[in-house]
């Protein structure tokens, strides 16, 4: 097939898929497709059709579900499968990344893997037992950080008004469930102006606060 053939149909095909999601596509003039006709070079227009088929993989193509604390959609739809903890296949045939706890370097991010097992009980699966081999993985990395997390000692009372979610749970009795709550509790209402606010945090009673009062501050 000729070169020039080949970029006339990638044009065609990103203009259909722009179609299908109902989306505005800016046209494009088709330049260079004849020998005899001048116009801006192949290569530019190869490039431009790259970079409007990267648009709808990136932006307009739904296929991963995200529970994120601090990373952009952008960054987590940037990232590389292998930054997820598991990836399914839908009966259409799409691929459904679940959450992503890894940088695009591939380094762990703490606070992102509490966030993924904070807000585990919220994702939706294609197939329930890949929901539980999710789980574990997840937890194997938790388990180890943890671990070194015991040895250090605590210097200071840890402030709840800005403290990130793997100083939350450095806290007895607050794992990655209520360490998320804490977070989103101060999302929406702002910080603590007393130590006692903590308690409004849902799942944290009276038994809980005993635990944590000496090891916390607002200020």
């Amino acid at each position: 097939m000729p070169y020039k053939d080949v970029f006339c149909r990638r044009q065609a095909h990103c203009r259909e898929q722009g179609k299908r999601w109902g989306q505005k596509v800016f046209k494009t003039r088709v330049v260079a497709c004849s020998a005899d006709e001048p116009g801006v070079p192949m290569s530019k227009n190869i490039l431009i059709a790259f970079l409007i088929c990267m648009f709808f993989s990136l932006f307009l193509d739904p296929y991963h579900q995200a529970h994120s604390q601090g990373w952009s959609d952008f960054a987590i739809r940037s990232l590389p499968d292998t930054s997820f903890t598991l990836v399914e296949i839908d009966k259409n045939g799409k691929k459904i990344r679940h959450f992503p706890y890894r940088d695009i370097n591939g380094h762990i991010d703490i606070d992102q893997l509490i966030c993924c097992l904070g807000t585990f009980g919220d994702e939706t699966w294609v197939d329930h037992k890949h929901k539980e081999i999710a789980r574990r993985h997840l937890e194997e990395h938790y388990y180890r950080f943890k671990l070194k997390q015991l040895k250090e000692e605590m210097k200071e009372p840890v402030n709840i008004s800005e403290a990130s979610l793997k100083e939350l749970v450095r806290l007895p009795n607050i794992g990655p469930v209520l360490a998320v709550r804490i977070y989103e509790y101060r999302q929406t209402h702002g910080t603590f102006h007393d130590i006692e606010d903590i308690k409004k945090v849902e799942g944290i009673g009276p038994a809980i606060f005993a635990g944590i009062r000496y090891y916390i501050r607002v200020r």
